[in-house]
């Protein structure tokens, strides 16, 4: 190529135009990518911030549910010192072997039919003797339940007076006639007082077994 053709060219031809295309195709290229990046991020962060709610929901009903579980229990408990929880406890125990001891008494006051000595001497001396045990096994529960009231729940203390009147009432009916507390009359009147008796014994065993598992122990 002649010489003065190459020096036409390279009068005509700019640097900074050149360079100027060069950085603006770069500049171009790097915004491009530089969206697409942020576009693609922002995608991955939706997604990423979606399953952190999904998680974060899951989270707060579980531990919204722990909580409500919580107050619940709470609500259902007393808060007392281990000198008032022993003594309650105590005291209930107390009661309790005595009015076992009654029990024991009470389920043998009345001999079946079939079981009773056919000679009356005999028959009377039986029913005297069980008698005797169970007055020696009433006084005691008695005493105890009345020493005991300031440190009983109120509701087992009204089962205690239940099991109580109705031993009474066993008591007073032997004592008052004999042969006819032997009748079938008389024994359907200890039926009755053995279910009430019965009844209120294992009444105060459950409020007994209820209260206890409400109580919790505070540090003194």
């Amino acid at each position: 190529m002649p010489l003065s053709i190459i020096l036409l060219f390279a009068m005509d031809f700019s640097w900074t135009t050149f360079i100027g295309s060069l950085v603006g195709s770069g500049a171009t290229a790097w915004l491009v990518v530089k969206g697409l990046a942020g576009h693609l991020g922002d995608r991955w962060l939706a997604k990423y911030k979606n399953e952190l709610d999904k998680e974060f929901e899951k989270y707060r009903d579980a531990l919204e549910q722990r909580r409500n579980q919580s107050e619940a229990e709470l609500g259902h408990r007393t808060y007392v010192s281990k000198t008032q929880f022993d003594t309650e406890f105590n005291a209930i125990k107390e009661c309790f072997a005595a009015l076992g001891k009654l029990r024991l008494s009470f389920n043998g006051m009345r001999p079946f039919i079939d079981w009773t000595p056919h000679d009356e001497s005999e028959k009377l001396r039986l029913v005297l003797t069980r008698l005797n045990n169970l007055k020696e096994r009433f006084n005691p529960f008695v005493d105890a339940i009345q020493c005991s009231y300031p440190f009983l729940p109120e509701d087992i203390y009204e089962q205690f007076e239940i099991c109580s009147r109705s031993a009474l009432f066993e008591i007073r009916d032997i004592e008052e006639d004999i042969s006819k507390a032997l009748a079938p009359a008389g024994y359907e009147r200890g039926r009755q007082h053995h279910e009430k008796f019965d009844a209120a014994y294992f009444a105060a065993a459950k409020l007994a077994r209820q209260r206890f598992s409400q109580l919790s122990i505070i540090s003194e």
